[in-house]
């Protein structure tokens, strides 16, 4: 039985499912690959992931590549269902892929729109600034949300969960994501705090320590 692979790079979206991964406890060969020199757009990688991007978890037995963020988490979740990393029941998982989903939309259509404005918009100055304020601003009431979810719920954590969950995980790395944008969050209280959790975690921190290791 041949080991499933995660192809990730350090300081992107598949540090996120790295976390996951270690929350898990999955046993995953993790195969670190550089964005900067374009290892994702070799023949090599695109035969393994024809979109080009990290993260994907390659299960070779399987002959089969997984990819996006919640399907990503939910074979995790699958693969060590005493893990918590998704409740077992079909409501609480529901609301776990729920949130999941949220969190993955955000990020690409509010957050990444904030990086990459002037990517977009490169030969008009006043539109990328204008579009990176506006993402700024959706960014900031997306954080706002799920602040205001987090006060609602027990524990701490989106679903209630007396451990961290996949969505904790993603919503931590949402604010990781503003604070990187230099988007002020100190008045989400309940998501700063919920970050702290996550990142208390034992086999998250190991996790992200090897990953400044990487660099």
């Amino acid at each position: 039985m041949t080991k499933p692979i995660l192809w990730t790079s350090t300081r992107t979206s598949g540090t996120i499912v790295h976390q996951m991964a270690a929350a898990a406890g999955v046993d995953l060969d993790i195969r670190f690959i550089s964005l900067r020199k374009g290892e994702h757009k070799t023949p090599d990688y695109l035969a393994i992931n024809p979109k080009g991007e990290v993260a994907a978890i390659q299960i070779p037995d399987a002959g089969v590549t997984i990819t996006e963020i919640p399907a990503m988490a939910l074979w995790l979740a699958e693969a060590a269902p005493d893990s918590g990393l998704l409740p077992r029941d079909a409501i609480g998982r529901a609301k776990g892929m729920e949130w999941l989903c949220w969190c993955h939309f955000r990020m690409a259509n509010t957050f990444y729109v904030a990086f990459q404005a002037d990517g977009l918009l490169a030969d008009d100055a006043a539109a990328a600034a204008k579009l990176r304020s506006a993402a700024m601003a959706r960014a900031g009431d997306a954080l706002a949300f799920v602040d205001a979810a987090l006060a609602r719920q027990p524990n701490g954590t989106l679903l209630g969960t007396s451990q961290v969950t996949a969505p904790d995980i993603f919503a931590s790395a949402l604010l990781f994501l503003a604070d990187f944008l230099k988007l002020p969050t100190d008045r989400f209280t309940h998501l700063k705090a919920l970050g702290a959790k996550v990142a208390a975690v034992p086999a998250i921190a190991a996790a992200l320590a090897r990953e400044e290791e990487i660099g």
